[in-house]
């Protein structure tokens, strides 16, 4: 009976589960002794002036745990009601509350912390009668006034001049929402042609997306080119401010063989260039060196038989 099997397909199972029910883009603290567990889930960027969730589940891991208070403070928020309170959780039963919080006027941006204090009493089998628990924990914030947009790109260091290569990569906002965001590529060594400008109306913050341009440099290239290839643009804020946003990269630019085929995108090896183009004429050769083998092969099976007869 193939048990291990089954095992890790149900862990597997579990995990999965797991992670696909956080809530994107949010920051998930944990705080646990060997009564109670408390989490915590809250956007991993806020915004001064703007209201958010700090969200609370509460669970009892232990029988008989009763007056069970979570406090938060935190000089840098606004917290409209900053505890509550269970009279009684049963074992392994939860229960959630909401904190709606406001991150005050003339925060700094940056981090900063809160206090997160669970006080509980419980019941042991020797205890004549309940004993008081408090456990406390920090949990930190980004606050951040304006958007900050990181552009990371996967991008090909050698093209065939007049092929289309792509050009993809993501757009990381780590700030406030950002509006309006261009991006387009160029480049001063290369004459490049194909969708090479993009659009997109909002970027909330904390989440990215993605981006592909397709693009080809022109077909009469001449000598091979080492060439800069910028992908840069401008977002805005909430206000209407604009901010640059620019990123490039190298690329080796180059006429393909009369007799090559593959892909130019290979690697530098000191002087010499290595890539996965193989020529038509040594592939040729290939296949005609490997009929000669099957041919030889064949022959020295008809002697072997000849002589045994």
């Amino acid at each position: 009976m193939k048990v291990f099997p089954k095992f890790a397909s149900y862990c597997f199972s579990v995990l999965f589960l797991a992670v696909l029910f956080i809530p994107a883009n949010a920051i998930q603290n944990n705080i646990t002794d060997s009564n109670i567990q408390l989490s915590l889930n809250y956007p991993d960027i806020v915004m001064q002036g703007k209201q958010f969730v700090l969200s609370s589940v509460v669970k009892a891991t232990a029988d008989q745990v009763s007056n069970i208070t979570v406090t938060i403070t935190c000089p840098e928020l606004q917290i409209e009601h900053n505890s509550f309170h269970l009279d009684k959780l049963a074992k392994d039963s939860t229960l959630g509350n909401d904190f709606n919080s406001t991150v005050k006027n003339g925060v700094p941006d940056g981090n900063f912390v809160a206090n997160v204090e669970v006080d509980y009493f419980v019941k042991g089998f020797f205890d004549s009668q309940p004993v008081r628990h408090t456990v406390t924990q920090t949990t930190q914030f980004l606050a951040a006034s304006k958007p900050f947009l990181l552009l990371n790109l996967q991008t090909p260091s050698d093209v065939f001049s007049g092929e289309p290569f792509s050009i993809k990569g993501a757009i990381v906002n780590q700030g406030s929402g950002a509006h309006n965001i261009q991006l387009s590529v160029f480049s001063s060594e290369l004459q490049l042609e194909g969708k090479k400008s993009l659009a997109i109306t909002d970027l909330d913050a904390g989440k990215s997306t993605d981006f592909e341009f397709v693009v080809q440099t022109q077909k009469n290239l001449g000598d091979p080119v080492h060439a800069t290839v910028h992908v840069n643009g401008t977002y805005y804020d909430d206000s209407g401010k604009s901010y640059p946003i620019d990123n490039s990269f190298n690329v080796f630019a180059r006429q393909r063989g009369m007799l090559e085929i593959g892909d130019a995108n290979g690697i530098w090896v000191g002087q010499f260039f290595i890539a996965p183009v193989v020529g038509v004429g040594t592939i040729v050769s290939s296949v005609i060196g490997f009929m000669v083998f099957l041919w030889h092969y064949r022959n020295k099976k008809k002697k072997r038989r000849t002589k045994k007869s």
